[in-house]
C-alpha cells in the first residue's frame, strides 16, 4: 500500500543525548502508566452520558468537513463507537518507554522522510495488538507539535484487519492552532498529554480524523510511518527480559501500580472481624527499552602498551569525571531562570521564562580537589532590560 504526501523535513541532531539511568527508567515508566490511564480515562469516563473524548472528535470533524457532529447521527454514532473501543485498547494495551535517542532516530527514519509509506503483514510485523509507546524525549517533525507517544490499536484479523493510529502530544499546545471559536467549545483534558490526531487504516484506505495542521499533528500517512519506524527499531526480545542483568537483553521488565481512578478502592467482603478491607491495587508491566540497544557504542582507539595481546575491548571507558578541572567565577550577578524546575516544560509548551538578575557569590565550580582551569570561563547572558 502506498499513499502519496509531502515530504517531511528531519530535525537537527542534539548536541548531545541524556542517559537514562536506573533511576530515571522507573520515573519514565511511572509516567508512561499515567498516560496510558489518564488517556484510558479521557476516551472511556462519561460526563453527562456522552465521553469525555467527544468534543475532540467533534472538533475534528469540524475541521475537516464544516459540519456539525451532531448533525450527522451515523458519524455521532461511530464516534461513540471509536471512544468504546480506543478505551477498552488502553485498557489491555502494552506499555513502552523508549530510550531517549529513539526520538530522533524515528524522525530520521526512511519511512518517515520518503515520499510513500510501504508496509507488509502488519499483524506479523506489530510488537502487540494494542500498545503505548512513552518518548522521554519527544518526536520533533518540523513546526509540528512534538510527538510524546504513539499508540495503536487492531481490531479484526486478515483481510478484515483495522488499525487506528493515535499521535499524542501536550495539552496545552492543541488550543494554540485552533480557530478560537472551536478552541473555546473543545473540553480538553488536564492531563499533561492528549491526542492531536487520529489515523485509520482499512482495506487499504487510510483515513485520518480532522485537519492535521489546525491540530499540529502529522499527515496520515506520516503517523502510520511513525508507528512503523518504532516497530522496526524496537528489535525483538529473544531473551528473557525480566533479568535486569542480562548484557543481551534489548527491553528491561518494570512493575508500577495501576494508574487507573477505579482500581484500589473497590471495598471487598468484610473480614472475620467485621472489618471491610479494601482491594490491593493492580499492578502493570512497563517495558523500558534499553539505550544501548539504539546507541551505537562509541569505538575506542587502543592505548600505547608493551605487549600486542591488549586489544580494545579491554580497555575501559572514559570517564568525564577523571578530566574535568574546576573554574572559577568571578562574575557577581548572573541571568537565571525564575522557573527552573519547570524551565524545560514550559519551552516545550512554546513559552519563554524571562531572566531575572540575582546576585552570585564567587566561587569555583568543577569536582573538588581538582586543578584549576584558566582558560575555562562562565557565559554570562547580557540583561535583556
Amino acid at each position: 500500500m502506498s499513499q502519496p504526501r509531502a515530504l517531511s523535513r528531519p530535525p537537527s541532531i542534539p548536541a548531545s543525548t541524556p542517559t537514562m539511568t536506573r533511576r530515571t527508567a522507573v520515573d519514565f515508566a511511572d509516567q508512561a502508566e499515567r498516560m496510558r490511564a489518564q488517556l484510558a480515562d479521557f476516551w472511556g469516563k462519561r460526563v453527562r452520558g456522552l465521553p469525555r473524548a467527544v468534543d475532540l472528535m467533534s472538533a475534528m470533524y469540524v475541521t475537516a468537513t464544516g459540519r456539525d457532529l451532531v448533525d450527522d447521527p451515523q458519524s455521532i454514532g461511530l464516534c461513540f463507537t471509536m471512544c468504546a473501543n480506543f478505551h477498552a485498547a488502553y485498557e489491555a494495551s502494552d506499555v513502552w518507554v523508549a530510550p531517549h535517542s529513539m526520538g530522533d532516530r524515528i524522525a530520521r527514519h526512511p519511512l518517515v522522510n520518503q515520499a510513500s509509506v510501504g508496509h507488509g503483514n502488519l499483524e506479523d510485523a506489530a510488537p502487540a495488538r494494542d500498545g503505548l509507546v512513552y518518548f522521554p524525549t519527544p518526536i520533533r517533525l518540523g513546526d509540528l507539535h512534538p510527538v510524546h507517544g504513539l499508540a495503536w490499536h487492531m481490531e479484526g484479523t486478515g483481510d478484515d484487519l483495522a488499525i487506528a493510529v493515535e499521535t499524542i502530544t501536550t495539552t496545552q499546545l492543541l488550543p494554540t492552532r485552533l480557530p478560537p471559536l472551536i478552541a473555546a467549545s473543545t473540553t480538553l483534558p488536564l492531563a499533561p498529554y492528549c491526542p492531536n490526531g487520529v489515523t485509520t487504516l482499512y482495506e487499504a484506505v487510510l483515513v485520518g480524523y480532522g485537519n492535521p495542521r489546525l491540530f499540529g499533528a502529522p499527515h496520515p500517512d506520516t503517523a502510520l510511518a511513525l508507528v512503523l519506524a518504532f516497530w522496526e527499531l524496537r528489535e525483538p526480545t529473544t531473551r528473557d527480559a525480566d533479568a535486569p542483568d542480562d548484557p543481551g537483553a534489548v527491553e528491561d521488565t518494570l512493575t508500577v501500580f495501576d494508574a487507573g481512578p477505579s482500581h484500589g478502592t473497590k471495598k471487598s467482603s468484610r473480614s472475620r472481624k467485621g472489618k471491610r478491607t479494601k482491594q490491593p491495587r493492580r499492578r502493570r508491566r512497563i517495558r523500558v527499552i534499553r539505550e544501548p540497544a539504539h546507541t551505537p557504542a562509541p569505538v575506542l582507539e587502543p592505548r600505547p602498551t608493551d605487549s600486542a595481546d591488549v586489544v580494545a575491548d579491554h580497555i575501559p571507558a572514559p570517564n568525564w569525571k577523571d578530566d574535568t578541572l574546576r573554574w572559577e567565577v568571578k562574575e557577581k550577578r548572573q541571568n537565571r531562570c525564575p522557573n527552573p524546575h519547570q524551565h524545560r516544560a514550559i519551552i516545550e509548551a512554546g513559552g519563554e521564562c524571562e531572566p531575572v538578575r540575582v546576585p552570585v557569590k564567587a566561587h569555583f565550580n568543577g569536582p573538588k580537589g581538582r586543578d584549576i582551569d584558566p582558560r575555562r570561563a562562565v557565559r554570562i547572558i547580557p540583561d535583556r532590560s
